[in-house]
């Protein structure tokens, strides 16, 4: 395959970053716009402003949610910030911050862990197709590491995504249809009956059926159920449960519908306790939560003809506790732990873990046994306001476990006020993200096509990842304008990769601690409320991320994103709020199964608008890549169109 060219690149990027300057120059009559400032709880594990906080965050809201027509939270996440959400092929979606790989994300929901795929191939490529949309409230994004607080897997940074609490009594029925699937939702608040706050939310799904080149999608119908409530135990303490569901019956196709498929059968079931207080120095909270996912994969060569299958149960169980005081007026602090224990059976292990067994299905017998890694924690954290314009947040944790080494990740972040409406921030910190389960212990052998063998085996004497992190921001706002502009620099070691041998039509695959990676950039953020309706945005990200061994260029990632964004609010309760913006993406990098490298350039134009008709009912309608761009080897499906409506009563 030949390399696109597009000789107008470097024109629309100084069209672009034409823009960005023009949006920093003052205007005749500059106007102050009235903001609310924002709070972030993710970054520093305490309720901050997103102003004040050092870290590189970011909050979608509610309404961000719905001014977006979000039928899943990826389509809520398209507008983030060098957030790279590439779809491949039938496996779900990348999550991929600043340059990272999906795994080196933490996903988090109400600031959990949950039980899923742990392999480098599959892990988070599922997970935010399993959270129902109509029940999130806020999602959070920091950008950076994230280890001083959360420990594994928050070398990237961490997406936490909140969930909806009781608030006042109201139902809400919400349906929707698309290109990409079919939502009907019931949310019921029974806002505070007694001693009691209650929240019910139902979501069933249909995923349509995409046509992939030589296969399809993961298609076919999802349900979540979310209960939550609250009680008030005594002045200034409260109990919080949970119970969520989910459980998704999918399949794919080969070539054509009477070929081989794949049926996925799915359940995903979480709840937990929380225990939390206020005094009049700060807060506590001591909670226990556990979740459960249970795969079954069947495998079809034609009707009725098995060729193979697949179990799997991934289990979650932790206990943690956090303590935020007010030492003195310039001190917060913060101190916490946790104990977690994970647990995998499945056939992927084979006989290479404990309690070995064998199980048959469809007249096939596979081996199948189950390992567990515990983890212990402790992290101190404290905010010090050293004056007016300078705060320190410096933050310590200690992760051991009794299957790796133990880490130690420190981190210091800074912002400086040195000017009325401008800030100087910085981090430094350590990350790690410890090797899973299957990376230590798998033991799979599998036949894709009946001439073809594939053996990948687990290494148990893994090392963690580690990363050395550091950015340097400065933002502002003047008047009706605002802006931000980042460089950020990681340096990433002991990255857990395979080495393959091949031997005849078997190849065999072993997991061992063999890259390291640099990967640096620049984040660029720009805009101005033209009106009190009216304001466009523009956001740049230039990424240098690079196998620090070879120097080449890391797959599935772009050289260059930026887009352009109009956004409309007029700020009524029964009025309209809508987005139209085009993205440019330069130089991404994609890796065929011949392992020939090809660098992509695409464009895409965007619109979503959100009517409130009344305070009971509103519609919303979304369109993505309206120009109809295909790209088969991204998984670029060109036009992409939703349309719902939401009934309170």
């Amino acid at each position: 395959m030949k390399r696109r060219k597009y000789p107008k690149a470097n024109k629309m990027m100084l069209v672009s970053l034409g823009i960005m300057t023009a949006l920093s120059l003052p205007i005749q009559a500059e106007e102050e716009i009235f903001q609310l400032d924002e709070t972030v709880v993710t970054a520093t594990r305490t309720e901050q402003k997103v102003k004040e906080t050092p870290a590189s965050v970011e909050v979608i809201t509610r309404k961000d949610i719905e001014t977006m027509g979000a039928e899943r939270v990826v389509t809520a996440l398209k507008l983030a910030l060098n957030l790279n959400l590439s779809e491949a092929s039938m496996v779900g979606n990348q999550v991929s911050l600043r340059g990272m790989n999906t795994n080196q994300t933490l996903i988090l929901i109400d600031g959990r862990r949950m039980a899923g795929e742990d392999a480098g191939s599959t892990a988070n490529v599922y997970e935010l197709d399993r959270v129902n949309i109509n029940n999130v409230e806020r999602i959070e994004i920091v950008r950076g590491p994230v280890s001083s607080l959360y420990g594994s897997e928050a070398l990237g940074g961490v997406i936490n995504i909140i969930m909806r609490k009781p608030e006042k009594p109201q139902s809400t029925i919400g349906l929707s249809t698309g290109s990409k699937q079919q939502n009907a939702s019931y949310h019921l608040d029974l806002g505070k009956q007694g001693k009691w706050a209650w929240t019910f939310d139902t979501l069933f799904t249909d995923i349509q059926k995409q046509r992939r080149s030589e296969t399809t999608n993961m298609y076919g119908p999802r349900q979540f159920y979310n209960i939550s409530g609250t009680y008030d135990l005594a002045e200034g303490k409260n109990i919080d449960v949970f119970y969520e569901r989910m459980s998704e019956h999918l399949k794919t196709t080969d070539y054509t519908d009477d070929g081989g498929r794949e049926y996925f059968t799915n359940t995903r079931n979480s709840y937990g306790l929380t225990y939390r207080g206020r005094t009049t120095r700060g807060n506590y909270e001591l909670r226990t939560y556990y979740n459960e996912l249970e795969k079954n994969t069947d495998q079809l060569e034609g009707p009725g003809s098995y060729s193979d299958f697949d179990r799997a149960n991934y289990k979650t169980w932790a206990i943690d506790g956090k303590n935020t005081m007010r030492l003195q007026d310039d001190h917060v602090l913060t101190f916490g732990g946790e104990y977690r224990t994970s647990e995998y059976r499945g056939t992927r292990l084979e006989d290479n873990g404990d309690a070995v067994s064998t199980v048959t299905e469809h007249g096939i017998s596979k081996s199948i046994s189950e390992k567990s890694v515990d983890y212990q924690a402790v992290y101190v954290q404290d905010e010090w306001k050293l004056s007016d314009k300078l705060l320190l947040i410096p933050s310590l944790r200690y992760d051991d476990s009794n299957r790796f080494e133990d880490s130690l990740s420190p981190k210091l972040g800074m912002t400086y006020h040195f000017a009325d409406n401008f800030r100087l921030k910085t981090n430094f910190g350590k990350g790690f993200k410890a090797p899973s389960i299957s990376e230590l212990y798998m033991k799979m052998t599998r036949r894709p096509i009946p001439t073809r063998t594939v053996i990948v085996i687990g290494n148990p004497d893994l090392k963690p990842e580690k990363s050395t992190s550091y950015d340097i921001s400065l933002e502002g706002e003047k008047g009706a304008a605002f802006g931000k502009l980042t460089y950020f620099d990681n340096d990433v070691t002991d990255l857990i990769g395979t080495e393959t041998t091949r031997a005849g039509s078997v190849s065999t695959s072993k997991y061992v601690n063999i890259d390291k990676a640099r990967i640096k950039g620049v984040e660029l953020e720009a805009g101005r409320h033209l009106s009190n309706n009216f304001t466009v945005k523009t956001a740049y990200t230039f990424l240098d991320a690079k196998n620090a061994k070879t120097g080449e260029f890391l797959q599935d990632r772009a050289k260059n994103r930026y887009s352009v964004q109009l956004h409309y609010d007029d700020a009524q309760r029964t009025g309209i709020s809508s987005i139209l913006w085009y993205e440019w993406v330069r130089d991404y990098r994609y890796k065929d199964d011949e392992d020939k490298d090809t660098d992509y350039n695409y464009g895409t134009l965007n619109f979503t608008i959100n009517k409130k008709w009344n305070e009971r009912y509103s519609t919303y309608f979304g369109v993505d890549n309206i120009l109809d761009k295909k790209i088969d080897e991204l998984v670029l499906e060109g036009r992409l169109w939703r349309v719902g409506m939401n009934y309170t009563f």
